[in-house]
């Protein structure tokens, strides 16, 4: 049995459910985690964590609140180096055979104070260390978060990013892409398909898509802004990991952000997307900006989307569901086995 420390970022849902998937495939490890936020989640499923502050980002209107995260950002920072000596004490008393970080910031930081390597496991990493055009329009945004990412996060020596689209590392010697990292309670539903959509909102501050649903034929289910009154044709349910695994399995399609955790679910389970990326967050819209791509699904960034928009995705589903067959979207077993062959 192996020592595993794994910083994680606690901010989205998304990392803090693959630290959780990498600990149950790797379970014959002992694991501490490191982060703040939603990271003390693991807590309730018996896993010892330590609380670290958290760079988290926030959001209004759909889109990512700028000021409001720098100055998340300054508070933390201004107390970096306290922290960074209080979690090298717990590596020191720890003594991990293998440090992680799955877009933590201050992980890699202390580890390198005690001279120890460490390995970062996330997608974000694809805008920084993966050969691609930028799209154009978004040249702005994507230099200001391909910035923060390389100073920030990418204090690593080795890079493991997960991705639902193979892009080539710039270095292979320290970068590798493997497919993206699924629950296996996602693997082991049978997908079907009924007549509802799926929408799923990481932020619960777009309501301006309803009013676009109410003009549509389809029936929705929503989930992000919890148990509400229904509306016409859309139904709002508490949030639910069972009953949300069972209505993406057997939905026609899912309308998201652009996580690209709920995106790689959904691909897994043969479901096309529609896409309406957080505005500022740059990860998001090149995440759905590769579903529309590699044709997977397609995405808007309007923030006063028309039901036709929806109406022309939905023209092209039996397209879509075509070209996901053709690709894999499960690197769990190529995940463990690299992590294994690290730690000697």
């Amino acid at each position: 049995m192996a020592r595993i420390l794994l910083g994680v970022m606690g901010d989205a849902g998304g990392h803090v459910n693959r630290a959780r998937i990498i600990a149950r495939e790797m379970s014959s490890h002992e694991f501490l985690f490191v982060g703040g936020g939603r990271v003390q989640d693991l807590r309730s499923t018996g896993y010892a964590v330590e609380d670290v502050p958290c760079l988290g980002t926030s959001y209004r209107n759909n889109r990512v609140d700028i000021l409001a995260t720098v100055a998340n950002a300054a508070r933390v920072i201004v107390t970096r180096r306290a922290t960074i000596k209080r979690l090298a004490d717990i590596m020191r008393r720890f003594d991990p055979d293998l440090i992680l970080t799955d877009y933590e910031y201050f992980t890699p930081l202390a580890a390198r104070t005690l001279g120890r390597s460490c390995v970062s496991i996330d997608h974000q990493h694809v805008l920084t260390h993966c050969v691609y055009e930028p799209p154009r329009g978004e040249w702005i945004n994507g230099l200001m978060t391909t910035t923060v990412v390389r100073k920030l996060f990418s204090n690593a020596q080795q890079f493991l990013i997960t991705s639902y689209f193979a892009l080539e590392p710039f270095n292979p010697n320290t970068t590798t892409v493997i497919p993206p990292i699924v629950r296996r309670d996602v693997t082991e539903i049978s997908p079907s398909l009924a007549e509802h959509v799926l929408v799923y909102q990481t932020s619960p501050t777009f309501h301006r898509l309803f009013p676009v649903l109410e003009q549509m034929a389809s029936r929705f289910i929503v989930y992000g802004f919890g148990e509400m009154p229904a509306r016409k044709n859309i139904v709002f349910k508490a949030p639910s990991r069972q009953g949300f695994l069972e209505d993406l399995a057997s939905c026609r399609y899912v309308i998201a952000n652009g996580s690209h955790n709920v995106i790689s679910e959904s691909l897994y389970l043969g479901k096309p997307l529609f896409s309406f990326p957080i505005g500022n967050a740059y990860e998001q819209f090149i995440n759905a900006y590769f579903l529309t791509k590699l044709g997977y699904g397609g995405y808007s960034t309007d923030p006063n989307p028309s039901p036709a928009v929806l109406e022309s995705f939905e023209a092209k589903l039996e397209s879509f569901r075509e070209r996901i067959k053709e690709k894999e979207f499960f690197g769990n077993d190529k995940l463990v086995a690299l992590l294994e062959a690290m730690r000697g």
